[in-house]
């Protein structure tokens, strides 16, 4: 008798863990970071070359892969915010991160300081829209990277997720 409900506690409780797994995996959802590796790489607003340009990239810079196409494309948003096509050959594997972490400033000219506090020295400023990577909140400070790789802090009240 002991067996049977031992059994079935431990049926219910796989049961249970595995309607609960598909939310986890959701929150837990990485994208790609790519590097740009031509200066001028254009970002589309659609899939092909056909389409119009809507901004241009430098070499170096890097981008957030949202998806494949059919056609050589890939879905990206740049780290200014803007979202669109380039073409696959410009772009390689740079990093990757969790969707949750990719914020945006809400303001043009947020101050980015090397410790948390503003007298602290400014590591740089950061354009309104401008995507970042949150790895940690501290009250009202967040430590944050640019998708170029600057690291330091930032009032958390002035991010906003971006996905």
């Amino acid at each position: 008798m002991k067996r049977r409900i031992i059994s079935l506690m431990m049926v219910i409780a796989l049961l249970a863990a595995m309607a609960v797994a598909p939310v986890g995996a959701m929150a837990a959802t990485k994208v790609k970071i790519l590097k740009v590796t031509v200066d001028g790489a254009r970002v589309r607003s659609g899939p092909s070359s056909n389409y119009d340009v809507k901004t241009s990239v430098k070499k170096g810079s890097k981008v957030i892969y949202l998806g494949k196409t059919k056609n050589s494309f890939a879905h990206i948003r740049t780290a200014g915010g803007t979202e669109g096509y380039m073409y696959n050959g410009f772009l390689k594997n740079y990093g990757s991160c969790y969707k949750s972490q990719i914020y945006y400033s809400k303001k043009s000219g947020l101050a980015v300081y090397k410790k948390a506090s503003t007298s602290s020295s400014k590591v740089t400023k950061l354009k309104k829209r401008q995507h970042v990577i949150l790895y940690q909140v501290k009250g009202k400070w967040a430590y944050i990277k640019t998708l170029g790789g600057k690291g330091g802090y930032c009032k958390a009240s002035s991010l906003s997720k971006a996905f």
